[in-house]
């Protein structure tokens, strides 16, 4: 789970082998944050990141459950 966090991170910074790649960062960001839009809540890092690593379909989930 660390590890994807990790990966989350240096994807949204854009930091490649070969250095910062601000092209790869945007586009990244634009994609993430377009599936956090659709989920109806709002459009930052921390929300970001918990559509990366699942938790924010679980939240939905539990409270469509209820």
């Amino acid at each position: 789970m660390n590890s994807n966090i990790e990966r989350f991170e240096k994807m949204w910074d854009g930091i490649t082998p070969n250095g910062v790649n601000r092209t790869k960062a945007q586009k990244f960001r634009q994609y993430i944050l377009e599936h956090v839009r659709q989920t109806g809540r709002p459009m930052n890092k921390e929300n970001a990141l918990k559509y990366w690593t699942g938790q924010l379909q679980k939240e939905i989930k539990e409270s469509e459950m209820l």
